[in-house]
């Protein structure tokens, strides 16, 4: 059974991804690479504040992590963390018993 903890962990997730800006970032960092928050300001048509909004949502869940260099942001996904927050995911979904396998 998922404890409350792992439960909370997929609300993010799932929350986290529930926001069409926030997918075109994954999207983008996954197909493209790290990118700039310039970047990705640019190539999503957002304002910089809206995406540093965005991006807080998404490193919180911990599936971007940013670092600084400078007066210069990069923004890179996490595909480890992303990978198991989808498999939690899908096993939850897959097993309604809620035992874990």
């Amino acid at each position: 059974m998922l404890s409350n903890a792992d439960l909370r962990d997929l609300r993010a997730y799932h929350r986290a991804l529930g926001d069409v800006t926030r997918m075109r970032v994954v999207q983008l960092l996954a197909t493209a690479g790290d990118r700039t928050v310039t970047d990705l300001k640019v190539h999503l048509g957002v304002s910089q504040p809206l995406l540093s909004w965005h991006l807080l949502r998404l490193r919180r869940v911990g599936i971007v992590s940013m670092t600084r260099s400078g007066r210069e942001v990069r923004c890179a996904l996490d595909r480890t963390r992303f990978a198991e927050l989808h498999e939690r995911g899908f096993r939850m979904l897959m097993n309604p018993s809620g035992a874990t396998t």
